[in-house]
């Protein structure tokens, strides 16, 4: 069976991420470490674990991911920013291999219009260093949508990873993001094309989750907003395309839809997504 789950919350506590994945139909998640919207980041206990680790075991909902705060950047000028950026990481790793997750998520950031060349050491540095100071957790760098100083091109993530070569370092292939970056995913030409990239820069093989989503945007628009799946302008075809290609049908999927109200992943697009597979 096809590894299909969401972003789900963990208000209330950990294990309630356990329910909220089973109220969707899913059987696999992704989660925040932590509130999105605060750098305080705090080691799981040991009851917390055991709790939630039992759930997941129980209800077989292996792979988990974790996503990191969207406040990280790795490029960042500020030496603040860069480091509250590296211990949240630390810190997300360090609770993921608490719980077995199959890696963290992250966005790179943005070199804020200096280019990415003058970034590129601060990047290996600080990447580097969060690896060396983590053991075992995955980190999953996820490519962005081309807007202007994001950090997460093919050939960009490409580069880290060669630089860097740490068998920790994964990636996450964002379908919405992909579409709006210029790969066409809504023709087996533009598919095509992704595959043959991701097999030249030896991506391929690196891959360890697609986050399925629509695109509320226009191709090559470099604007970054999901749509539920069918709702946008990828389509169901187009990424039924995605999901069922022989070098990506093995990948778990997890969505970060919009769902009903704005209120994320729901059972209506876990089905959806179970129906295109095939």
């Amino acid at each position: 069976m096809r590894k299909i789950g969401g972003h789900v919350s963990v208000a209330g506590g950990l294990p309630n991420a356990v329910e909220n994945t089973i109220k969707i139909g899913g059987n696999c998640l992704q989660i925040f470490a932590g509130s999105p919207r605060s750098w305080a980041r705090l080691p799981y206990s040991p009851e917390v674990v055991k709790s939630f680790r039992k759930g997941i075991e129980e209800h077989g909902l292996d792979p988990v991911f974790i996503h990191a705060l969207y406040l990280v950047n790795l490029a960042a000028q500020s030496s603040d920013l860069l480091e509250k950026s590296t211990a949240s990481l630390i810190s997300d790793l360090e609770n993921g291999e608490k719980i077995k997750s199959a890696g963290v998520i992250v966005h790179i950031g943005s070199h804020q219009g200096r280019g990415f060349e003058s970034v590129s050491g601060q990047l290996i540095t600080a990447i580097t260093s969060i690896l060396a100071h983590t053991t075992t957790t995955p980190l999953i760098l996820e490519n962005d949508a081309g807007q202007q100083g994001k950090i997460g091109s093919l050939e960009e993530i490409n580069f880290l990873i060669k630089k860097i070569n740490n068998p920790r370092l994964g990636v996450c292939l964002d379908t919405a993001h992909l579409f709006e970056a210029g790969y066409d995913l809504t023709t087996s030409l533009g598919l095509d094309r992704l595959i043959m990239e991701l097999e030249d820069h030896d991506l391929i093989d690196r891959i360890a989750l697609l986050h399925l989503n629509d695109s509320a945007t226009e191709y090559a628009s470099h604007r970054d907003i999901h749509a539920n799946l069918g709702e946008g302008k990828i389509g169901l075809e187009g990424l039924s395309r995605v999901v069922n290609h022989p070098r990506l049908a093995h990948l778990p999927l997890i969505l970060e839809v919009p769902g009903e109200n704005k209120q994320g992943s729901n059972t209506e697009n876990i089905l959806k997504a179970s129906q295109i597979c095939s």
